[in-house]
C-alpha cells in the first residue's frame, strides 16, 4: 500500500512521500491478455504521440515522475517525492532510486532533461510542446529566441534530482508531469537509431510492459519488463489487436478474442444488460465538431453560428449506443467551468436566419467537406450531422472517411473546413480544454488566434481561487463556443466496456487511461 502525506498552504505542496514499490513487486506468471485499438498508432514516440490510440500502449510502456489513481488522484511515480518552494514557481523532484530501464541503465535526472528539452525543440515540432511553455524560457526556446537551453528552467541538479522553476506560478502544473510527452528519454538510444528508435528491438522502456512485435495495421505485442520496479499483475504478454469496427471488435469478443473491449458507443449492448462483463466508467472525455475557419466558407463566423444551432444533439445522443448526453460548454461534467447555460442551443428558425444574414446562399448552394476516421462511430455521427445540415439549413456536406493516419495529416493541413473530434483530458483541470485553442497550442486544427481568448486562458492558469477561476473560463467558453463558433461540442460519454470475467482488477481512469500492471487473469 502506498502512503503519501500532502500538505498544501498557500499553493506550497511539500514533502510527498511513498514507500518504494519495488518492495512489493509481484512475480508475472505466463497469461496473456488481448484487447483492440481503432487504429494504427502514429508514432511509439512518446515525444510526438498525441492521440488516444497510442495512450494505451505508452501508458503501459512508460511512466512519468507522477502518475493518478483510477480516477483523479496524484500519486508518485519514478518521483518518490516532491517540493514546490513557497511561491509556487520552483519544483523539485527526487527521482526514486534503483529504477532500471529495460536494458539495465539506472534512471537518472538527465534522462528527463533530454526528453523535456527533445519536446521543446523546435527540429521536433511536437504538437504537445506547448504543455511545457509556463517554464521559464520554453516557448522562448521552442521559438528560437533562446538557443541555450541553460537558460530554460529543467536542471538537473544532481543524478535524482531535477528541478523546474515556472515563469509564473501555475494552478494545475504539478498534473503536467503524469503526462506521456514529460516521460524520460534516453539521449544515447534516439541518437543511436534515429527516427527509428521507438521500432521492437531498438526501444528501452521503464514501464511494465516492453514492445516486442508492431505489425502496421494489424497488431502490437508487449511483454513484461522483468525490470519495471513497481507492483505487478501476472499477465505476461499483452496483444492489441487493431479493429477498427465496432461490430467486427464485438464478433471477436463474443468468440473469445479479446479480452475485454472498450469505448463502445455504436453497437447495441441490450444483450449484456445485467451481466457483470458490461462495465460503465465515466469521462472527462466532449466530443465535438471542428470547423477549419481559414477554409472558405467557414471563415463566415455567422456560417459557422448557424450550424451549430442546427444540429439536435438530443437526438444525436439518442441514436448512439454508450450512453451520450447532449454537450453544452467544451469543458465536460465533473470538471470546474462545466456548464449547461454555456453554447448555442439547437433552434432550426435562428440558425436559418442566420444563415441568411450570410448572404452565401444568393451565390448558390454552400457545399462543405468533411473529415473522419474510417470508424463506425465517426461515421454514424458524420452521417447524422450531413442529414441535419441538408434538412435544416439546405447545406451539402461530402464526407470524406480515410484511415486514421491519413485523417489526421488531413487535419494538420486543414484541408477539409469540418471535421469529426473527441477531446479527453490529459489532465484533470479545464486548462486542458481550453488551452487546446489557444495561439500556442499545437493541438488545435481550426487556423484560429484570438488575442481575448488567449488572454482569458493565461490568466485563468494563474488565478488560485476555484470560483474566480471559473468565471474566466466561462468566459472563455463563451467566445470560443458562441461569439465565434470554432467548435460545436456534441456530446458527452462514458466509457462502456465488456470485460471476460477472467479479468481481475481491470480499471479505466477517467482520462481513459489504462493501466495493464494492475490486471491479474484468472487461470
Amino acid at each position: 500500500m502506498i502512503k503519501i502525506k500532502i500538505v498544501v498552504s498557500c499553493l506550497v505542496l511539500i514533502g510527498v512521500i511513498a514507500v518504494n514499490r519495488a518492495a512489493a513487486a509481484t512475480p508475472v506468471g505466463n497469461t496473456e491478455v488481448t484487447f483492440r485499438i481503432r487504429g494504427e498508432p502514429e508514432t511509439l514516440d512518446w515525444t510526438r504521440a498525441h492521440t488516444v490510440v497510442e495512450a494505451y500502449l505508452l501508458m503501459n510502456i512508460m511512466e512519468g515522475l507522477v502518475t493518478f489513481d483510477a480516477g483523479t488522484k496524484l500519486l508518485p511515480a519514478l518521483a518518490q517525492s516532491w517540493n514546490i518552494s513557497k511561491d509556487g514557481k520552483v519544483y523539485t523532484f527526487k527521482i526514486r532510486p534503483n529504477v532500471l530501464w529495460s536494458d539495465g541503465v539506472p534512471l537518472t535526472a538527465e534522462h528527463f532533461v533530454y526528453s523535456w528539452k527533445r519536446l521543446l525543440s523546435p527540429v521536433t515540432a511536437a504538437a504537445y510542446a506547448y504543455l511545457l511553455f509556463d517554464i521559464q524560457g520554453a516557448e522562448g526556446f521552442n521559438q528560437r529566441r533562446i538557443t541555450d537551453f541553460n537558460d530554460v528552467g529543467i536542471k538537473a541538479l544532481d543524478s535524482l534530482t531535477l528541478q523546474v522553476t515556472l515563469s509564473h506560478p501555475v494552478a494545475h502544473w504539478i498534473y503536467i508531469p503524469a503526462f506521456w510527452t514529460t516521460f524520460p528519454m534516453r539521449q544515447d538510444i534516439v541518437e543511436k537509431y534515429g527516427v527509428g528508435w521507438d521500432y521492437p528491438g531498438h526501444m528501452v522502456n521503464l514501464g511494465p510492459f516492453s514492445l516486442v512485435t508492431h505489425d502496421a495495421d494489424s497488431k502490437i505485442v508487449l511483454r513484461a519488463n522483468p525490470k519495471y520496479y513497481g507492483p505487478h499483475g501476472n499477465v505476461s504478454q499483452v496483444t492489441a489487436l487493431v479493429v477498427k469496427d465496432d461490430v467486427t471488435a464485438l464478433k471477436l469478443y463474443q468468440a473469445g478474442k479479446l479480452d475485454f473491449l472498450t469505448d463502445l458507443a455504436t453497437v447495441d449492448l441490450h444483450g449484456f444488460t445485467g451481466s457483470r462483463e458490461l462495465r460503465s466508467f465515466s469521462q472527462l472525455k466532449t466530443g465535438f465538431l471542428g470547423f477549419a475557419i481559414d477554409q472558405y466558407p467557414l471563415s463566415n463566423t455567422k456560417l459557422r453560428r448557424a450550424i451549430a444551432m442546427a444540429i439536435d444533439k438530443s437526438k444525436l445522443c439518442r441514436m448512439l449506443h454508450g450512453g451520450q448526453e447532449p454537450a453544452t460548454s467544451f469543458v465536460p461534467p465533473g470538471m470546474l467551468a462545466y456548464s449547461k447555460s454555456v453554447g448555442l442551443p439547437f433552434n432550426r428558425e435562428k440558425a436559418r436566419e442566420e444563415l441568411n444574414r450570410t448572404g452565401l446562399s444568393k451565390l448558390g448552394p454552400i457545399r462543405l467537406d468533411y473529415a473522419l476516421p474510417n470508424w463506425d462511430k465517426a461515421r454514424e455521427i458524420a452521417e447524422f450531422i450531413q442529414g441535419q445540415l441538408k434538412e435544416n439549413l439546405g447545406i451539402e456536406v461530402l464526407l470524406h472517411s480515410m484511415d486514421n493516419l491519413t485523417y489526421r495529416t488531413q487535419l494538420d493541413l486543414h484541408t477539409y473546413p469540418l471535421y469529426d473530434y473527441t477531446w479527453t483530458a490529459d489532465y484533470p483541470d479545464p486548462d486542458n480544454f481550453l488551452s487546446l485553442f489557444s495561439s500556442e497550442s499545437g493541438n488545435s486544427r481550426t487556423g484560429w488566434k484570438d488575442d481575448l481568448y488567449d488572454g482569458l486562458v493565461f490568466k485563468g492558469r494563474q488565478v488560485q481561487g476555484s470560483s474566480e477561476r471559473e468565471k474566466i473560463y466561462l468566459n472563455a467558453q463563451k467566445d470560443l463556443l458562441e461569439e465565434e463558433a470554432i467548435i460545436v461540442p456534441l456530446y458527452y460519454e462514458p466509457n462502456l466496456v465488456l470485460v471476460k470475467s477472467r479479468i481481475k482488477s481491470f480499471e479505466m481512469s477517467s482520462m481513459d487511461y489504462l493501466f495493464l500492471r494492475k490486471v491479474d487473469v484468472v487461470q
